[in-house]
């Protein structure tokens, strides 16, 4: 009996040692987990959170920005043509008249669907560069002036309005421009400035005539050099959006055409609205 009690003794001593040191862990644990406010071995691992996706890039297009490009003289060849015919937008074809290939250019050109003006060759204060046969002249009669006019119109056929080649000296003449208009509103046709003299008149000789008409703002291909010609273009198409619409001129040339056909899609996904000349004169 006395061994039982002493073996019942031993174990009552082992379970309370047991629950001793078992509630002594217990508090460990929870005084860790108030310290660090988490469970330390119960708690299931916290699950990682995605990244939040960056915001979409907002491009901002401009949007109702017109262009019209005007190509200066045609007519000599049409070595030129079907490079600008490839390129997909509207342009308008300037063609100087009389000359050997005029009449080709103007035909293939509304064929294929673009406008055509005529390129009237008028009287520059340069005398460094040569003069085209038939340039129409300050001290002329109004005679003369509408002899040539009709010879050059039906040089280039179906054309729309006219631009001046060279001209600095003549569109700075009130008299010489007035009577051109004349003509030229009695045929329906619009004019085209090239904008070669600062003092040109024919903003105000075309609103007294009643006379649509448009001015050059950007000369794109005076620097035949790539570079030069995409720099202009960027200038073109900062000025278009600014304003809402810009006119440039370049030149029948090989560069001139590789350049366009390179940068014009650009500026089409950039929000530029290419039209032929005809749709911004005023």
């Amino acid at each position: 009996m006395k061994a039982r009690a002493v073996l019942i003794a031993l174990a009552v001593i082992v379970l309370v040692l047991a629950a001793f040191f078992l509630g002594q862990r217990t508090q460990v644990i929870r005084e860790k987990q108030v310290r660090t406010g988490k469970a330390v071995k119960f708690a299931a691992p916290a699950k990682k959170m995605a990244a939040a996706p960056a915001p979409a890039a907002v491009i901002k297009r401009p949007r109702g920005a017109k262009v019209a490009i005007v190509i200066d003289d045609f007519g000599y060849n049409t070595n030129n043509l079907g490079a600008f015919f490839g390129i997909k937008e509207p342009l308008t074809f300037s063609v100087l008249p009389n000359l050997r290939r005029s009449r080709d250019v103007a035909i293939a050109a509304k064929e294929h669907g673009d406008e055509v003006i005529l390129h009237l060759p008028l009287e520059s204060h340069r005398r460094d560069v040569k003069e085209e046969p038939d340039t129409i002249k300050q001290g002329e009669t109004g005679k003369e002036v509408t002899a040539r006019l009709a010879k050059d119109m039906e040089s280039v056929p179906g054309l729309s309005g006219v631009s001046n080649h060279m001209g600095s000296k003549a569109t700075e003449d009130r008299e010489l421009m007035s009577g051109i208009f004349a003509y030229l509103k009695k045929h329906n046709l619009y004019f085209f400035d090239s904008l070669t003299s600062e003092k040109s008149v024919c903003r105000e000789c075309a609103g007294a005539a009643g006379l649509r008409f448009a001015k050059r703002d950007v000369f794109l291909d005076n620097d035949n050099n790539a570079v030069a010609i995409e720099k202009q273009l960027a200038e073109l198409q900062k000025l278009a959006v600014k304003r809402g619409r810009a006119i440039a001129i370049c030149h029948d040339r090989k560069l001139t055409a590789a350049v366009l056909a390179r940068i014009m899609p650009q500026m089409a996904k950039d929000g530029i609205e290419f039209v032929y000349l005809s749709e911004m004169v005023k």
